[in-house]
């Protein structure tokens, strides 16, 4: 097992622990005292115990070698996890609420004694204990999961400082709010897995890469003399720890097969040993055209205003034709301008119809 799976599992077996001791003391003092608000914290403790025992499973799950029928490795399992502890914490997040919604309509005077608030207080010394932990593991091991259960124990404390602070207006203001307090509790757990569900979900349909790690890549690239220019990176997420990407780099058309093919085996080399990244590179020649020349002065000077690059620019003589890539990242809405203004540019060097194609 990698070290940074290790690393990942002995994290969630302790919160696993710290969630079990907590959510058992917060039931019983809950129960005893007929304190709902408690119940309700002691609930979602209790649903972070059982959703770290998936994710524990899930985790060790993902650090499995790629097989015959997985030759991109088991990463995603990982995510997967993140996905049940959403489905988890929102499932919780209903249930208190709903439990909230009965002590508003038929309140109930409870018990509210040193016990609850020597048990509440506890749990939120040990949650800011286990919200600094998962955030120093979390940094360590790159895992979304221990990322979210850092999220989830800082929400904790906030939940529980606020149901301490409802206890005490109750027991000395004689003003009984423990059924919104509950609510009011749902309501943050509810936002938490929504926002769980929502990163995880986008993770699995497949995102746009970090743009430091798609720059990262590009420095690479471009720091091999014989690469003129480098587009169309793409970075494939398999896991936290596989990442398969594809780019395009030119060439000078004047370089041979075997010297171009001997850059880009060096070219992904470096790229593994320096960001861990499987990397496969696609050669293409830069053809020495007057006109093709011109043309791309024209597109770097319009492109450039609006952070987008244009490649593969290609002249048909027979069809008259001119046809070429934009690549953009954060100017979608303007798409049309883009174009535009290309088109309109080219047609002043060249009066072939302009065919754009657009990459994000």
């Amino acid at each position: 097992m990698p070290n940074r799976t290790k690393t990942a599992v002995a994290t969630l077996v302790i919160g696993l622990a710290l969630n079990i001791i907590l959510g058992v003391a917060k039931l019983t003092v809950g129960i005893l005292t007929d304190y709902a608000s408690a119940t309700s914290d002691a609930l979602n403790n209790i649903s972070d115990a059982a959703v770290s025992l998936v994710t524990i499973i899930a985790t060790a799950l993902a650090a499995r070698r790629a097989d015959k029928k997985h030759p991109f490795g088991h990463g995603r399992y990982e995510y997967i996890a993140t996905l049940v502890v959403g489905a988890g914490v929102l499932a919780v997040g209903v249930e208190v609420f709903t439990g909230g919604l009965e002590r508003t309509v038929t309140p109930v005077n409870a018990e509210l004694g040193i016990a609850l608030f020597a048990t509440l207080g506890a749990s939120v010394a040990v949650k800011a204990f286990m919200a600094v932990f998962y955030f120093i593991r979390g940094r360590k091991t790159g895992s979304d999961t221990i990322r979210a259960a850092c999220f989830d124990s800082i929400s904790d404390v906030a939940v529980t400082s606020v149901v301490i602070c409802c206890a005490l207006i109750q027991k000395y203001a004689e003003v009984n709010i423990d059924g919104y307090v509950s609510m009011a509790v749902a309501v943050v757990i509810l936002i938490f897995a929504f926002g769980i569900l929502k990163r995880t979900v986008s993770r699995l349909l497949g995102e746009r890469p970090d743009r430091g790690q798609i720059d990262g890549v590009r420095e690479i690239i471009r720091s091999f003399p014989e690469v003129v220019s480098v587009h169309d990176i793409i970075i494939n997420d398999y896991g936290v720890a596989n990442k398969i990407a594809e780019a395009d780099a030119v060439f000078p058309a004047e370089m041979s097969f075997v010297a171009v093919h001997a850059v880009c085996d060096s070219i992904e080399r470096a790229v593994y040993e320096k960001t861990g990244i499987r990397m496969s590179v696609h050669a293409d020649p830069l053809v020495s055209d007057e006109r093709q020349t011109k043309i791309q002065s024209l597109l770097d000077e319009i492109l450039g205003g609006y952070g987008a690059t244009a490649h593969d620019l290609v002249i048909n003589d027979e069809q008259k034709t001119v046809e070429l890539d934009i690549e953009m990242s954060d100017c979608d809405r303007i798409e049309g301008e883009i174009k535009q203004q290309v088109s309109a540019r080219i047609k002043t060097v060249l009066p072939y119809d302009v065919i754009i194609n657009v990459d994000y």
